[in-house]
């Protein structure tokens, strides 16, 4: 898999669609293994519909089936911003007046 910071969401999409092939799966199998209807798998694996829509358990399945961390998954989807993983600003950026001593 590319370095995180290089994925887009066509590309997670694409590797969904590789991965099924490699599988020798089609999208309503894994629609079926996912527990979600044909028609939304379909609309997922054409952009129409976000990825980062589906619930967590779901994308949790769907990570795992790309064998990819579920944070990376989330991160490439639009689930979670890498930036909400961090205080706001950082609190080594926060200008308080206080200094570090050691």
């Amino acid at each position: 898999m590319k370095n995180l910071d290089s994925i887009n969401i066509l590309e997670l999409i694409n590797a969904i669609h590789c991965e099924n092939r490699r599988r020798g799966l089609t999208m309503a199998e894994l629609a079926d293994d996912l527990g979600i209807s044909h028609i939304y798998m379909y609309s997922l694996s054409n952009g129409a519909r976000p990825l980062s829509a589906l619930s967590i358990e779901k994308q949790r399945k769907l990570a795992a089936y790309l064998r990819m961390p579920l944070l990376d998954f989330l991160v490439a989807c639009g689930a979670l911003n890498p930036d909400d993983l961090l205080p706001n600003p950082p609190f080594y950026q926060q200008d308080d007046g206080m200094a570090l001593s050691f």
